[in-house]
């Protein structure tokens, strides 16, 4: 049996609308930073449109039954505060490190939309509003998909380049910048849209299949580990536990999607792919881990010497201000090592910059070091970190709550959370579709029991 839906209130359509747009969104301008292609535009929006829109949808499907899941998230909301108020007395507590903009503001904007979707879930049912959701993103998905598409091909460049600030794009990132980002977000709704393929009219069925296809064929050629890993456990979840995902319509498109993908990286031009099986010309073995090894390590140390309110953003950089020179070249996730290098100067900074170099070659040669990565890649330990160990619990359990609790009646929710969740264990929590996430999660922790 098909289940039909409509989303027909405005204050609906403006927050899909608003998320589905905000992977899209970039100001392909000529600049030396990448944060002004990728980032500010984003910013601007989740302040000036999707937090608006999340606050009309909260006011509209407004309810009287308050359940733990709305306690959990004001609590983790209050612990942040109290945080920024009582000790961490810094603007970048509350904005965050200018290339990532994920300080104590914005995550009260993803818990604001967290709490849109639990209260329209509640108001609407999990299943019925689920299964809008998938429809809505797999418009902008496969919008998305065809940014990553393009540039698999080489008929797309990377917009910014050229620019040596911010945050790296790299190709196959397409409108989202990095190509571990775009791997993210693929694999956070590639799921959620596979499930709701068998429960539409079969002219639903149709365009939603060749959603699909395009997702998993940008999903794979992210060339991103921890994406697949993410993608490919996410659809193991699906079909374990949900009969409706056995079926050949939900396969075909699959399939075909990775048929592409295949031959793209048979014929395809081969620029940008930096992954081999043993990691030979320039390229990363599979079992490389890119230093978060340091970086995960670094956390654990920091979590350690303050467990209850954390560092507050950006976590990683104030830790390591702390810390030997020595200590953390030879750590170094870039790969620059102590084997060849003599360190002249620490070069003065404040805690919310990246800790900085002035080392000397064994030619004579001598550079400027910046560490420029200010996250853990690991969400679970920066949450512990940033704003402490009791932060990183209520997240997890947030998090792992709405997978158990969405796992047989809403397998699809169920399913795009453990891909996220998975995810965060290599990749970092970033501003560019985490709102999308925060949705789905408040859709999860809803009461299922009004799923129609």
């Amino acid at each position: 049996m098909k289940t039909h839906y409509t989303f027909r209130s405005s204050h609906i359509r403006l927050l899909l609308f608003a998320l589905v747009i905000l992977p899209l969104l970039i100001n392909p301008v000529v600049t030396l930073s990448f944060d002004d292609v990728y980032l500010y535009p984003k910013l601007w929006w989740l302040y000036g449109v999707i937090l608006p829109a999340a606050v009309l949808v909260m006011r509209v499907h407004v309810t009287q039954r308050l359940i733990p899941a709305f306690w959990w998230l004001l609590a983790l909301a209050g612990w942040l505060i109290l945080g920024g108020l009582a000790v961490h007395h810094s603007l970048f507590t509350w904005y965050g490190a200018s290339d990532r903009g994920d300080g104590v503001f914005m995550h009260i904007v993803y818990i604001i939309v967290a709490l849109a979707g639990l209260t329209w879930a509640q108001d609407r049912g999990a299943l019925a509003v689920s299964l809008c959701c998938a429809q809505a993103f797999a418009i902008g998905t496969s919008l998305l998909a065809l940014t990553n598409i393009l540039q698999q091909w080489g008929l797309l460049g990377v917009p910014g380049e050229g620019a040596f600030q911010g945050v790296t794009a790299t190709l196959y990132g397409g409108t989202l910048g990095n190509r571990g980002y775009m791997g993210g977000a693929l694999a956070l709704l590639l799921p959620l849209i596979v499930w709701a393929l068998p429960r539409c009219s079969s002219q639903q069925q149709r365009w939603l299949g060749t959603a699909i296809g395009l997702i998993t064929w940008a999903w794979l050629g992210s060339w991103t580990r921890g994406a697949w890993l993410a993608g490919g456990l996410s659809l193991m979840w699906l079909l374990v536990w949900d009969p409706l995902s056995r079926q050949k319509i939900v396969f075909k498109p699959l399939i075909f999607g990775a048929l592409l993908f295949s031959l793209t990286a048979i014929f395809g031009p081969t620029e940008g792919r930096n992954l081999s099986f043993l990691g030979h010309d320039q390229t990363q073995a599979l079992t490389n881990s890119s230093g978060r090894g340091f970086l995960w390590k670094s956390a654990i140390d920091g979590i350690a010497q303050k467990p209850l309110m954390g560092w507050g953003p950006p976590g990683l950089w104030r830790f390591m201000a702390t810390q030997p020179s020595d200590i953390l070249l030879a750590g170094d996730p870039t790969g620059t090592g102590m084997t060849d290098i003599k360190v002249i100067k620490r070069l003065s900074q404040s805690a919310e910059q990246a800790p900085s170099f002035l080392i000397e070659r064994p030619d004579g040669k001598k550079e400027i070091i910046h560490l420029a990565i200010n996250k853990v890649h690991n969400e679970f330990l920066d949450y512990a970190l940033t704003f402490g160990i009791p932060a990183g619990i209520i997240f997890t359990i947030l998090l792992f709550s709405g997978i158990k609790q969405t796992m047989f009646q809403v397998t699809g929710l169920s399913a795009a959370l453990m891909a996220y969740s998975v995810y965060l264990f290599t990749w970092p929590e970033i501003i560019r579709f985490a709102p999308i996430a925060w949705l789905l999660l408040g859709i999860a922790l809803t009461s299922i029991s009004k799923s129609r």
